[in-house]
């Protein structure tokens, strides 16, 4: 006559990997290897195995984000597994040299879907060309000579945003008019294609998108002092920085300002953040 279970292995199954749930990593691991039952319950169980997943490569659990609410169990845990194996499928023989133009050894660079980006600021030129690309993939190889970025006459490219992926270059150009009193009415960021001929990006709502004014300054005058032009998918974004001066002294505050585009659907931008510091310049 088989013996009938008592104790914690009379719970049911889900109970008994609830209590197990509360312990460390390492103790759920060591009741696994205590009888057959319990390592049934270990190996039914996607929240157990996330656990010890997490604390076999010393991570932390984070709760309260959008990747907890939408994203199950399971699917998390499969997440983690593939990360941790990622490395096993690294080809270390995978390799090449590539040369670069002398008049970009200084230029801004950027990785973006197996193509090198180069941006000369001084020069007001740009390259792009693939790096081990895969056999399926499209490779694009093109180089804008000095002059040729900016669409509008007078106007210099301060930064340039490339992602072959979309087959989308996006070209922030600052217009050398000092008639125009504040420099967002001298900005402007040009959207097209890498392979195409100026003309507008199939995928665009418009050639340009139009940023928004700055805030205000009633002591003084805001000038931009760096910024910064970023892509991800159907949103672009451009980051300012910029100090508030009166005469030749600066002084007061520094304000970073970022603008986001949904550049599929709109040449506005939908999100606006900034933040003040202080900050005294002589």
């Amino acid at each position: 006559m088989k013996s009938r279970s008592t104790g914690f292995l009379a719970l049911a199954e889900e109970l008994q990997s609830y209590i197990l749930s509360l312990l460390p990593y390492r103790d759920i691991l060591r009741c696994t290897t205590v009888c057959r039952t319990l390592r049934q319950t270990y190996m039914s169980s996607s929240e157990l195995q996330y656990i010890t997943e997490l604390g076999g490569q010393q991570l932390l659990p984070v709760s309260d984000t959008d990747l907890d609410a939408h994203t199950s169990i399971s699917k998390r845990l499969q997440l983690l597994r593939d990360k941790a194996h990622a490395w096993f499928k690294f080809d270390i023989h995978s390799f090449e040299n590539v040369s670069i133009p002398e008049q970009y050894h200084d230029a801004k660079t950027s990785l973006a879907d197996r193509h090198l980006c180069l941006f000369n600021e001084d020069e007001q030129s740009a390259k792009i060309f693939p790096i081990l690309p895969k056999p399926s993939q499209q490779r694009i190889e093109r180089d804008w000579p000095s002059g040729s970025l900016c669409s509008i006459p007078n106007a210099d490219s301060i930064e340039v945003f490339m992602d072959p992926a979309q087959n989308l270059i996006a070209i922030a150009c600052m217009i050398a008019d000092e008639t125009l009193e504040m420099d967002d009415e001298r900005l402007y960021i040009d959207l097209g294609t890498l392979d195409g001929d100026g003309g507008v990006h199939p995928e665009a709502a418009g050639k340009t998108l139009f940023l928004s004014g700055l805030p205000r300054c009633e002591d003084g005058l805001y000038t931009i002092e760096n910024w910064k032009l970023e892509g991800l998918g159907r949103h672009i974004a451009f980051r300012r920085s910029l100090l508030v001066h009166e005469g030749g002294y600066k002084f007061g505050e520094e304000i970073w300002f970022m603008q986001i585009w949904d550049w599929r659907h709109s040449t506005t931008s939908s999100v606006s953040v900034g933040q003040k510091q202080s900050m005294i310049y002589n």
